[in-house]
């Protein structure tokens, strides 16, 4: 029996020469302080990297790239991880060393490929169609049942929702119907219906139908 180990390939959190640097260190002008969040000097650069941190979060950097350069030790690593701090933690941002690339077992490629796909971030919007209102009809419409003998099944549910800009009548699916029993609905609820999973949640009742049921208990 053959047994392999399979890497993680999440990044191990250690404590680094950059791990104090918490931002760029920039008022609400966007002039850099002389000590803040962990830097200290190139306050032109820091400032300049402020405007690059505007641009992306105003969305005017898609498909660039910014490329720092200067002499070994100035600080280049520190002001690309405070361009990070300052977007947060929804850019996802990965920092690398040559030693992480120069590897025996991976290919240095398979390493370049992987931080790319790190540094990779989707955002997913949904569409639903939702409705929402107080009911003021709820008809369950039976039919003769297909399988025969002499029970009846639910064909489809009636229902009216008023909301301010107006009434609507919904024809429902019998399993909708099986969501409305389950959240026990009744007409005068502030009820939610999504369209596509229809799924159902009662959101409140209205004050009438709370009086109503007030007297009904007492």
């Amino acid at each position: 029996m053959k047994i392999e180990e399979v890497k993680s390939t999440t990044k191990t959190q250690r404590i680094a020469s950059h791990s104090h640097v918490k931002g760029l260190g920039l008022d609400e002008a966007g002039n850099a302080k002389s000590t803040a969040c962990g830097l200290v000097g190139q306050e032109a650069a820091r400032e300049a990297c402020g405007i690059i941190v505007e641009m992306i979060r105003s969305k005017k950097m898609a498909g660039r790239a910014v490329l720092l350069a200067g002499p070994p030790g100035t600080g280049k690593t520190a002001l690309a991880l405070a361009v990070a701090q300052e977007l947060g933690n929804k850019v996802p941002f990965c920092p690398m060393v040559g030693s992480e690339v120069y590897s025996t077992e991976i290919k240095k490629t398979e390493v370049l490929m992987e931080n790319f796909r790190r540094a990779i971030g989707l955002r997913i919007k949904e569409t639903k169609e939702v409705y929402e209102g107080e009911v003021t009809e709820l008809t369950p419409c039976e039919t003769e049942n297909p399988m025969g003998g002499y029970g009846k099944t639910i064909s489809h549910v009636i229902i009216g929702l008023k909301t301010a800009k107006g009434t609507k009548q919904l024809k429902l699916d019998p399993s909708i119907y099986e969501s409305l029993q389950k959240e026990r609905v009744e007409v005068g609820d502030v009820i939610y219906i999504e369209a596509n999973s229809g799924a159902v949640k009662v959101n409140g009742i209205t004050m009438e139908n709370r009086c109503t049921k007030t007297h009904t208990h007492t």
